[in-house]
């Protein structure tokens, strides 16, 4: 059922379906009343220099964070002036609200303003019973299986391109190692997310590790990724579906001569434009 609306100060909302039990509880004891706002309000706070969010009806000023956040600047600026309860609680520990969140809490949001729809209302149902389930939980053997897998490609294709002559041998070597590279991707896109060990500082340092063995850089990963999450599909925000002039996978990038890539901040499309010319 969607949360009710937040009572005066100094009362607390209560947290999101799926949200750690604690979300939305004052910094401290004592803590001074804080201001309403209205969506209104926290909507004109949109910018990188100026980014409000609300995370289960209260409102935080994150503008001094965003260069800090290990999930990149793009989630942040997609997500600022907006309501990001569930967002924020499929991607943040419960640690987060207690330790981090406390810091940036400005206000709260005025009685009614937050209306929650009923697919939103579903998927939290959904989400807490994933959870209870324990389904989000990692297991193991699998990560055992895959660095036996990813150990047999590289150590095959390394004997097949350094311990044969024939140039068959190379060419199968080199597949092997193009196989490898995929698979690899594929767990460092789970230590991205923080899926494995669920440890960001662990999942990090092996994920960068990894990144660097590929060439990659797992924080322009992040940035990009998680930008695409929190606006899927989205041709004018969401990174991953941004392939212009070399490849289109949706027809709605034709369906305006060009359109302002919030991103990659230039315009994309058939219609040039000037330097500078676009959107602030």
């Amino acid at each position: 059922a969607a949360p009710p609306p937040a009572a005066a100060a100094p009362a607390v909302a209560a947290p999101a379906a799926g949200a750690p039990a604690h979300a939305g509880q004052p910094a401290h004891a004592g803590q001074p009343t804080l201001r309403e706002y209205t969506l209104a309000e926290v909507g004109k706070h949109c910018s990188r220099g100026d980014a409000w969010i609300v995370v289960d009806e209260r409102v935080y000023d994150v503008t001094r964070f965003i260069d800090a956040h290990p999930g990149g600047v793009g989630p942040i600026l997609n997500l600022a002036g907006k309501d990001c309860t569930d967002v924020f609680a499929n991607y943040h520990a419960a640690r987060v609200y207690d330790r981090m969140l406390p810091a940036y809490l400005i206000g709260t949001m005025a009685a009614g303003e937050i209306v929650v729809a009923p697919h939103v209302a579903d998927f939290r149902r959904i989400r807490q019973e994933l959870l209870r389930r324990g389904l989000f939980e990692t297991d193991s053997r699998f990560y055992l299986k895959m660095l036996a897998w990813h150990c047999t490609l590289w150590l095959c294709a390394m004997y097949l391109s350094l311990g044969c002559d024939s140039c068959g041998a190379h060419m199968l070597g080199a597949a092997l190692m193009g196989v490898f590279w995929q698979q690899l991707a594929g767990i460092g896109h789970d230590l991205g997310h923080s899926g494995v060990t669920h440890s960001f500082r662990r999942d990090h340092l092996v994920g960068s590790l990894l990144s660097a063995f590929m060439g990659l850089s797992v924080g322009w990963w992040k940035s990009d990724h998680n930008t695409h999450h929190v606006v899927c599909n989205a041709v004018e925000h969401d990174p991953n579906i941004q392939h212009l002039p070399m490849l289109a996978i949706t027809d709605k990038v034709f369906r305006r001569p060009r359109f302002w890539d919030t991103y990659h901040r230039k315009w994309v499309g058939a219609v040039d434009a000037p330097l500078g010319d676009g959107p602030r």
